[in-house]
């Protein structure tokens, strides 16, 4: 089996950090060299993103799952943002015994909204997006992250951190459209996250991908999970909100 591309530094719990869609495990390097000092920081690279852009897989959930396992430590705490939540969460059910904590940020366990499920994104509007992507991938890519800092503090800055970190180079645009599908099919709500493993969900106020409300919508099925909302942020308030994100980090591990 193919293995992702991972790379880690610092000392101390291993933390494992996973990027969400069309992203790369450089959107979090502005943080983990913050957290160097307290944790071992893992930074991997899902499949078909960043330098993880050559692995063949067939797309399943169980996979997926598989792929992670390869490379990650034996006992962590796993942070997931937006599709990388979808990861972490396969991870802690398939593997409970490797994950600490379980930490989400702007993620949830399903992504488009449904009858009992009315917080999430509009499937038309994903299904229109994907399409997009289908023809024109980079400008597809660069309307996207416009999307995560709509209406957030530090838009500028936050922009130009989230295009630096896309995996738009042409070798990979195809490799990248399985996330597409998994935000539109992919359903873990049915899945619980094993009581033993506490849950931290960490969601900005403005997050124009994927509404707030869908926190406590996910809370509400995860009797263990504690939700915390970052006034003023887009999607990516790691990015848009650095400290208060490491203080949530801090706050959530402080028992580790």
């Amino acid at each position: 089996m193919p293995e992702l591309h991972s790379s880690k530094s610092g000392h101390g719990p291993n933390l494992v950090l996973l990027h969400g869609w069309g992203s790369s495990s450089k959107v979090w390097h502005g943080v983990a060299r913050s957290m160097t000092a307290g944790f071992r920081v893992w930074c991997v690279d899902l499949p078909g993103h960043g330098n993880s852009h050559a692995v063949q897989w067939d797309h399943s959930l169980q996979q997926g799952a598989e792929l992670l396992a390869r490379v990650m430590p034996k006992m962590c705490a796993v942070v997931g943002w937006s599709l990388g939540g979808l990861f972490a969460q396969l991870f802690a059910r398939q593997f409970p015994h490797r994950v600490s904590r379980l930490m989400l940020v702007s993620s949830a366990p399903r992504f488009v909204a449904s009858g009992d499920w009315s917080c999430g994104m509009p499937r038309e509007a994903l299904s229109r997006f994907s399409r997009q992507y289908a023809k024109a991938p980079r400008q597809a890519l660069q309307r996207f992250c416009a999307l995560q800092v709509l209406q957030s503090e530090h838009a500028r800055r936050t922009l130009g951190v989230l295009r630096a970190a896309t995996s738009d180079h042409s070798g990979n645009r195809e490799n990248i459209g399985w996330g597409l599908q998994w935000l539109e099919r992919v359903d873990l709500r049915a899945q619980a996250v094993p009581v033993g493993i506490p849950v931290r969900l960490l969601h900005g106020e403005a997050d124009r991908v994927l509404p707030v409300g869908v926190v406590e919508d996910t809370a509400a099925l995860w009797r263990q999970a504690e939700v915390e909302r970052v006034a003023h942020a887009g999607h990516a308030p790691f990015v848009s909100h650095p400290d208060r994100f490491l203080q949530w980090i801090h706050r959530s591990t402080s028992d580790d």
